[in-house]
């Protein structure tokens, strides 16, 4: 696996080159070729490249945001360039201040229309989710429910489930938990060793993360249409809750949101 951009800080002086040698500096970068270096999440576009001296000044969006990066013949530096003194990204960042507040609003807004698309799946396949829960809570006779997906091994999800265990006491609600392990090989695991077990949400919630590696024919089943059906909605993260009815869908670990929804009083810090 290749590794991830690091952001650092750098500081040195670049030598200065004929000018005959300024286009090759960045005859070679294309998008391609820092990929071959660097895993870049998806969306990432090349904003501005131009030569710095020996090397390559290249100004990625990734996400919305303005990153320099430096590029060799065979090299990239993540960074912050100065020329004798002179604060080169600084001012090439300056200069696409502009361009910097674009980005900024188009990735705002690419972001709060999956959030709108993933609501509108929800409302639409609400009722696919009845065959995708494999735990309860709840105590007494709850008067309604809500959908919550998680992964075994993600600490937002572990929380926003303490905070659920709460408001479901204090609402009568019961909560109905899709196992969704998309954080690698513990969280199978975790989630295997649930599912293949019949796991309570008791015993499920108390989990050390140490399991042994479990398989059987019902966890590859559930996985197989948990999976299908959350990449048929593009959802990557969680967690996530939805209204029992798909009437409204919360993403993260926002439980004030859910308060809301269901009409409870959100407390006062």
């Amino acid at each position: 696996m290749r590794p991830a951009l690091v952001i650092v800080s750098l500081c040195f002086n670049v030598l200065t080159t004929p000018l005959s040698w300024a286009a090759p500096a960045c005859g070679h970068v294309t998008m391609d070729w820092i990929k071959s270096h660097v895993s870049l999440s998806t969306g990432t576009t090349m904003i501005l490249k131009q030569p710095q001296g020996n090397l390559c000044e290249v100004i990625l969006s990734i996400g919305g945001t303005l990153t320099p990066i430096y590029a060799g013949k065979d090299f990239l530096v993540a960074g912050r360039l100065f020329k004798q003194g002179k604060p080169v990204t600084q001012e090439t960042l300056a200069a696409l201040s502009d361009v910097a507040e674009a980005e900024k609003n188009r990735a705002t807004a690419k972001k709060a229309l999956a959030v709108e698309q993933r609501k509108t799946f929800f409302k639409n396949r609400f009722r696919d989710l009845e065959g995708l829960f494999t735990l309860t809570f709840h105590t007494g006779q709850p008067e309604h429910f809500v959908y919550v997906i998680t992964d075994p091994n993600c600490t937002h999800c572990k929380e926003l489930l303490d905070d659920l265990e709460i408001l479901a006491v204090e609402a009568n609600l019961a909560l109905k938990v899709i196992i969704y392990p998309g954080l690698g090989e513990q969280s199978q695991n975790m989630a295997a060793h649930a599912i293949c077990n019949d796991l309570s949400y008791g015993e499920y919630r108390g989990m050390s993360g140490n399991e042994a590696k479990t398989e059987c024919e019902k966890y590859a089943d559930i996985l197989n249409k948990t999976k299908s059906f959350f990449v048929s909605g593009r959802i990557t993260s969680v967690p996530i809750v939805v209204a029992g009815d798909g009437s409204w869908t919360v993403e993260g670990k926002e439980i004030n949101q859910v308060r809301t929804h269901l009409g409870i009083e959100v407390p006062k810090e």
